[in-house]
């Protein structure tokens, strides 16, 4: 009922849930039509979510002739389409493990997607902009980029070695939700607004609110993206782990930039416990990351 009478009193949150809806629809359709594949789109999740919060309509795609399987997010940034921001599908794909639970073949396919970034055979994304651009990597320390001509209808190599610069001057993160965050986080954004930080360069804020938009920026500019833990409404961040911030995780990682959870390490290395689970990130550049680590490992004084 509450999710009901969201619907009807916020148009944008029912433009996102049916924009999510058709972006579902479309992909599986194009993906059915390669004959290659089966999918299944996993049930919502709201085990530590709010109940009356939209999940995106993830879907679960399994090579018919090889072990393969892919986790993809239809469109990420669904909530800002109707403004005309930048919006994207991301994807990874995993080795399907051969112990993978499940008593039926929907259940062994979400069992087999629960794995940690770091096994992930490649992973991309493609971005609805002023241009469509296609970026991806198949795990060989090597970034491809691709854009779409209109009038061949082909995608183009305009990008064919993506690497991200070892530090930026841009920070990306959202704004609103600082006062719920850690002190350590906080000293080291002042430490970049004021320019007393490593590089003695005062850095700019950017933040589009589309997670493929702000990466997409920050690899090729260099720089850093965060959406932390904070002590009021994302205890656990609000950008879910298997199907957004681990395949960028990875694509980063791989074009020579840095990811950590900001609590234990690696991003890299935190397994999924169920499909739509939230957890912090930062991703970036390779010195942006090193220096946060070391407000919140304690090294720098606050």
């Amino acid at each position: 009922a509450e999710v009901d009478e969201m619907y009807q009193t916020d148009g944008r949150f029912y433009s996102m849930k049916r924009l999510d809806q058709l972006s579902t629809t479309v992909l599986r359709n194009a993906l059915r039509f390669t004959g290659k594949v089966q999918m299944v789109a996993p049930a919502a999740d709201n085990h530590e979510e709010r109940p009356a919060e939209h999940q995106p309509g993830v879907l679960i795609a399994s090579a018919l002739d090889s072990n393969y399987v892919a986790c993809l997010d239809p469109l990420d940034g669904s909530g800002n389409a109707d403004a005309a921001i930048c919006t994207g599908t991301v994807f990874g794909v995993f080795q399907e493990e051969e112990e993978s639970g499940g008593e039926t073949k929907q259940e062994r396919l979400v069992q087999s997607v629960l794995q940690p970034a770091r096994n992930m055979k490649a992973a991309g994304y493609c971005l609805y902009s002023s241009a469509t651009v296609l970026v991806f990597t198949l795990g060989d320390n090597k970034v491809l980029g691709f854009t779409l001509d209109p009038q061949s209808n082909e995608f183009v190599l305009t990008h064919p070695n993506l690497h991200i610069p070892s530090r930026g001057n841009v920070y990306s993160c959202n704004e609103a939700n600082s006062e719920g965050w850690s002190k350590e986080f906080k000293a080291y954004l002042r430490a970049l607004k004021t320019g007393e930080n490593e590089s003695k360069t005062q850095y700019a804020h950017r933040y589009v609110g589309s997670m493929v938009g702000d990466i997409h920026r920050t690899l090729n500019y260099g720089g850093i993206f965060c959406y932390p833990s904070d002590s009021g409404s994302h205890p656990r961040g609000n950008l879910q782990l298997l199907y957004k911030s681990a395949p960028m995780a990875f694509l980063v990682t791989q074009a020579g930039g840095r990811s950590i959870d900001g609590e234990t390490g690696d991003l890299l290395d935190v397994e999924p416990e169920r499909i739509h689970q939230k957890y912090p990130c930062f991703i970036g550049s390779p010195d942006d990351i090193a220096e946060l680590e070391k407000y919140l490992s304690g090294e720098k004084e606050i």
